[in-house]
């Protein structure tokens, strides 16, 4: 198909003369020897309006090209008069949002589990769910018992969690004190590990099993400081790990057999003048570096060997409350690697699930808000408990107070860079929510823009700072490299300096996984170049 580029883009530019493209990916040569142009044809009005941050028009697609083609997105000719051709999304008047909402949380369902907090069915663990693992299928959940009486508490499981959930035979049935069960579980997908609190040391403490629910063994201890399973460092210094009150170490036994790897004495170090209340904790798949909860408080512990550690830090030091159960966290892996963790100073009812849900960033403690994308749970007592699939990017979050457990898509969206300032002195602000899973879609939206401006998206599939050369503003920079696919054009609304927005929606096709995608936009204040502002940079790698 051939495209005829306009001599007017819709920023009032002109080109010197039209010009004729070839769409499609080319890039061979004829029996006559010359060489077919390899061009992605909608970028061709913007290309001629920005040369100098778009490649050759005979470039080859790059995969990330080829994934906005696989959607029809490209340059927008004529942004108020859209072409039937380009599939594109372009939201006006959008709320103002703050950069460091890059965190999305997209709901994929909900598991009601008030059938297991009736003692007469043959699913009841507790009369509350108090801790979860999650594989990205199965779930298992452990009880509590919130009553003021003596009463059973199991663990069961729950396959097919997402499309058909059923209810397996309970198993680790326990007697248990009023207010104690189970405080923790952890799952690789081979084995399940759980912690156990009675209110003091118990020969059934800390647990492991199968996923099918046979017994491995079980460990003398007080296990209410959660349990999880310990990656080691470079190979070494693997197996169940936990903690206990009064403790300063991290124990550890052996994932299959149980024996003692590391003890109280001989444990690495986790506490360092901070206390020792801990209630969770969880590791860093690939570095070994271990997160604690401790008196509501996060805790991040450095990894420097099998059994050796820098020294613990408060990565937030949120209100300090010792004396409250179920204060957990789950770590996240992803471009932007960050905690989920619940805020809970005391045991009070009414506490909105979004704002007892938070996220950190494990680099500087940095909070970072939750795009729960228009999901709100029922407020209860804050008390939660995380598990996060690293293969699926899921996470599953158990309600205590409203006996549920909902599973979630993550996507963890890495800003980078920052903006020039345009008019008003506002510097332009990207932001991205939605699902980065094939299938899912993509939200950008551009915020604190001049108003009636034209805006576009840059894309590519790296990070850059290259200072943009004359004549476009020497304070701006593109920070996106190879800068292959402009899309999205949309012309901002009315009002004062700042009031300007847009957005697009990028879906995403099935087998896109692994693609690296950058994105920064732009906006032209007026028709010269040199008017033209930038915003920060984000990146997702397609999960």
């Amino acid at each position: 198909m051939a495209i005829t580029v306009p001599t007017h883009c819709a920023d009032g530019l002109q080109h010197p003369s039209p010009k004729t493209f070839r769409s499609g990916n080319h890039n061979r040569k004829s029996r006559g020897g010359t060489e077919t142009q390899c061009t992605d044809a909608n970028s061709a009005c913007h290309a001629a309006i920005a040369p100098a941050i778009y490649p050759s028009p005979h470039a080859c697609p790059t995969p990330l090209q080829e994934l906005l083609r696989s959607q029809q997105l490209g340059v927008l000719a004529r942004p108020t008069q859209p072409q039937p051709m380009i599939r594109y999304s372009a939201v006006l008047l959008l709320a103002a949002v703050n950069l460091a909402a890059q965190v999305s949380l997209t709901h994929l369902g909900t598991v009601d589990l008030a059938v297991t907090a009736n003692s007469s069915n043959p699913e009841f663990i507790g009369s509350n769910p108090s801790a979860v693992a999650w594989d990205g299928n199965n779930l298992w959940i452990a009880g509590f018992n919130n009553t003021n009486a003596t009463a059973d508490v199991a663990i069961v499981k729950i396959s097919d969690a997402l499309t058909a959930p059923s209810f397996g035979v309970p198993f680790g049935l326990q007697s248990t004190n009023m207010s104690r069960g189970y405080s923790g579980l952890d799952t690789d997908g081979v084995v399940l590990a759980a912690a156990y609190d009675n209110g003091y040391s118990t020969p059934d403490g800390i647990t492991s099993w199968l996923v099918t629910g046979q017994a491995l063994w079980s460990k003398m201890g007080w296990g209410g400081s959660g349990v999880a399973l310990d990656p080691g460092f470079a190979g070494a210094g693997q197996g169940i790990a936990w903690t206990y009150f009064g403790s300063g170490r991290r124990l550890l036994q052996d994932t299959f057999a149980g024996f003692d790897i590391y003890t109280p004495t001989t444990g690495m170090f986790i506490s360092a003048g901070i206390g020792a209340f801990w209630r969770d904790m969880d590791f860093d798949s690939q570095t070994g570096d271990l997160y604690l909860r401790k008196g509501n408080q996060v805790i991040w512990v450095p990894r420097l060997g099998a059994n050796t550690t820098a020294i613990a830090e408060v990565l937030v030091p949120s209100f300090q409350a010792d004396f409250v159960p179920i204060q957990n966290l789950a770590f996240i892996r992803q471009d932007e690697q960050l905690l989920i963790w619940n805020d809970r100073p005391n045991t009070s009812p009414g506490k909105p699930f979004a704002n007892v849900v938070q996220a950190a960033r494990t680099s500087d403690g940095a909070a970072l808000a939750i795009d729960f994308g228009g999901f709100a749970a029922p407020s209860g007592s804050g008390a939660y408990d995380f598990s996060y699939d690293e293969a699926t990017a899921t996470l599953a979050i158990c309600d205590f107070s409203n006996r549920a457990v909902y599973l979630f898509a993550v996507t963890a969206f890495l800003a980078f860079g920052s903006g020039c300032p345009g008019s008003g002195g506002i510097e332009p602000t990207l932001r991205a929510t939605g699902d980065a899973r094939p299938g899912g879609a993509i939200q950008l939206e551009l915020d604190d823009v001049a108003p009636q401006s034209i805006g576009l998206f840059v894309f590519g599939n790296s990070q850059t700072s290259v200072v943009l050369p004359p004549p476009f503003s020497p304070s701006c920079a593109l920070l996106v490299s190879p800068a292959a696919v402009i899309a999205g054009v949309f012309v901002t609304g009315t009002g004062g300096p700042g009031s300007g927005q847009g957005s697009m929606t990028l879906p995403l096709p099935l087998g896109a996984s692994g693609v690296v995608v950058t994105c920064q936009g732009a906006v032209l204040e007026s028709a010269a170049l040199a008017s033209t502002r930038t915003s920060n940079g984000v990146q997702v790698t397609l999960q």
